[in-house]
């Protein structure tokens, strides 16, 4: 991967603009940090993308810290010496790869076919409740396969490219599964913050009570009959309909339910 990030070199101090974000990474960048973290605990994954990302080289240890290179030109290289410290404070920058995202970022292209909008504009309610399906069923059951039906939703080929959902499959790796997974997990919180009212926080109950797996289907109609009102024939409509404006419906619902609640509950007071 070709060094991305701009660099300064004066009075002999070395200075990275480090990104300091998801969405600051570019697509190289992007498909590096989802490998590491997939092959490497935490604080190596960081180190590694720390050095990937601006070209420096840890060559030895030594008395003062961590000898290291970097190559100003073809025809410079600068050598130097890193505290412990510094690698800390500069591995600190980059915490968030192992941090819930809430900004949505995602692969452009994995196996040959190609993600759709990262926030989900365009994607219609009826695709939105498959994709959240196969999300928790994942979650539920470690099936590699429910990550790879949630790729058929959220990666599509473009008109006239040939070539079978099979044979894309063969050519998705571990690392862009978990980037898959990662990316409507970061959906997921993105919607919550945009849409409180309708995506409540998860009200545990006793172990005894809890189910071992959440009644998705029931969940699923429970929301199409929340925006039909109960009409069948209004069905299909909804299911067309885009997913964030059937959310957006959805939280509104909410919201009144709630505020009724309110109502009742001080009513009683």
């Amino acid at each position: 991967m070709k060094r991305e990030i701009p660099h300064t070199f004066s009075g002999r101090v070395l200075d990275f603009r480090f990104p300091t974000a998801w969405q600051q990474l570019n697509q190289e960048q992007l498909r590096y940090v989802f490998l590491v973290i997939t092959l490497f605990s935490p604080v190596k994954a960081k180190t590694y993308v720390f050095m990937r990302i601006t070209g420096i080289r840890i060559r030895k240890r030594v008395k003062e810290g961590w000898l290291c290179t970097f190559r100003l030109s073809w025809h410079k290289k600068l050598r130097f010496i890193l505290h412990d410290w510094q690698i800390h404070s500069f591995l600190r920058q980059i915490d968030y790869i192992s941090q819930p995202n809430t900004c949505p970022v995602r692969l452009d292209k994995i196996g040959g076919r190609y993600a759709i909008d990262a926030k989900l504009h365009g994607l219609s309610f009826e695709d939105y409740l498959c994709c959240e399906n196969h999300y928790q069923g994942y979650l539920y059951s470690h099936d590699v396969s429910q990550l790879k039906s949630l790729y058929g939703f959220l990666y599509k080929k473009k008109p006239g490219f040939r070539g079978s959902l099979k044979a894309a499959f063969s050519r998705i790796k571990g690392y862009e599964l978990v980037s898959i997974f990662l990316w409507w997990g970061s959906i997921k919180l993105h919607f919550a913050s945009l849409f409180p009212h309708f995506f409540q926080p998860f009200q545990r109950m006793d172990d005894a009570d809890q189910p071992e797996v959440p009644d998705l289907m029931g969940a699923m109609n429970a929301q199409i009959r929340a925006l039909t009102g109960g009409d069948v024939t209004k069905e299909k409509e909804v299911l067309q309909m885009d997913c964030w404006r059937a959310l957006t419906e959805l939280d509104a619902k909410a919201h009144d339910i709630q505020e009724l609640k309110s109502k009742q509950k001080n009513g009683h007071n």
